[in-house]
């Protein structure tokens, strides 16, 4: 259940009206036991041993072939772990005319105890006759990652370091149309690949999107269109490229299934060194540039969910290139708000270290207010 806190503003001068607004706070908390390749490892005892099979990548001028090539081991948390703490607030207001302003502010903590509340999502929007405008600070993701099961929850999933999805912090500046006609609506985005302190045209990435959205009955369908970065320099060996991504859901009745594609966002071939890896490890020049590369080949997924009652199942394949994501999972819902969830996954195709491959899992109780 939604709680609300009433906010009173402060009187401005003596026989001013108090004005109010209304700020709904809503969240998720979560805790179970769990295997994640995602997390560095506190005891050495949990962390696998470094790996000295050679991998082969291709890159400019032929293929090369690196021994040993892994600099640092595996890092797998495993244990008993509060997983997730999230806190949102979000309010509206009714501007009159048909016209309607909203905020919402999204604030996380990592798992460990003593972590501080960090700030996450935030945005504004006001929704007018002719449409809605709207400015984000969020995450870029792919709609190859709308289509996952509500029945799976894992730490790492498409999120992270598996080379399918690629995440960073983007300003995005949307304008969504009202239907044009029945269960379509269109819109135009321009993202800025920064955090939100300063736009640098050369270096922010900037570039524009165009989506669609439809839904009939039992079918929903999206669709973008990334148009091909600002900023096109190739001092990795790779350039932006325009990008197309679809998806969709077709609900059954008795289940849900899904499917996606996200085509090459960069072309070119890698000349990436060394770097530090998403769980604080080491990746070799030619590990780096494997992973790079993955970015100029498509991505497919498919899912299916299956309700029954108050029992759900997922199931999900996604691929890109050589890497592969495999999850599945139940839930039980124990109110609307309380579940329980068993969860598991493997990601393969790329290089044993630093959580890029292995296997996964989750079992956790869920509360959402």
């Amino acid at each position: 259940m939604k709680k609300s806190l009433i906010a009173l503003a402060a009187l401005a001068a003596v026989g001013t009206a108090s004005a109010q607004s209304t700020v709904t706070i809503s969240g998720l908390v979560r805790a179970g036991v769990q295997k994640d390749l995602s997390l560095t490892a506190a005891n050495p005892a949990t962390v696998k041993a470094t790996s000295s099979l050679p991998i082969t990548t291709t890159v400019a001028g032929g293929n090369v072939t690196s021994a040993a090539i892994n600099t640092a081991p595996v890092a797998v948390g495993k244990g008993l772990a509060t997983t997730d703490i999230n806190i949102n607030f979000s309010a509206t207001e009714d501007l009159g005319g048909g016209m309607r302003a909203s905020f919402f502010q999204n604030l996380e903590t990592d798992p460990q105890r003593g972590a501080a509340l960090q700030r996450a999502d935030s945005g504004l929007s006001l929704a007018t006759p002719m449409g809605t405008v709207a400015y984000t600070n969020t995450r870029n993701s792919d709609l190859i990652a709308s289509i996952g099961s509500s029945a799976i929850s894992l730490a790492d999933g498409l999120y992270h370091n598996t080379g399918i999805v690629n995440r960073g912090s983007i300003d995005v500046l949307t304008y969504t149309s009202m239907p044009i006609v029945p269960g379509l609506v269109v819109s135009a985005s321009y993202v800025e690949a920064n955090d939100g302190q300063i736009s640098i045209p050369v270096t922010n990435g900037s570039a524009m999107v165009l989506g669609a959205a439809y839904t009939s009955g039992p079918l929903a369908v999206r669709a973008t269109y990334k148009l091909k970065p600002a900023d096109t320099a190739a001092a990795t060996g790779l350039t932006g490229k325009d990008n197309l991504e679809l998806a969709a859901t077709y609900d059954l009745g008795f289940a849900r299934v899904g499917v996606a594609y996200d085509a090459a966002s960069v072309e070119g071939s890698s000349t990436a060194a060394a770097s530090t890896a998403a769980s604080g490890g080491t990746l070799s020049q030619a590990q780096a540039r494997q992973l790079a590369d993955l970015q100029t080949q498509a991505a497919t997924g498919f899912t299916l969910h299956v309700p029954m009652g108050a029992l759900s199942f997922g199931l999900g394949y996604y691929k890109r290139g050589v890497q592969t994501v495999t999850d599945y999972g139940v839930r039980y819902d124990l109110s609307k708000r309380t579940n329980l969830t068993a969860s598991g996954g493997k990601k393969s195709g790329l290089f044993d270290n630093d959580g890029y491959q292995g296997t996964q899992y989750r079992v956790a109780l869920a509360h959402s207010f």
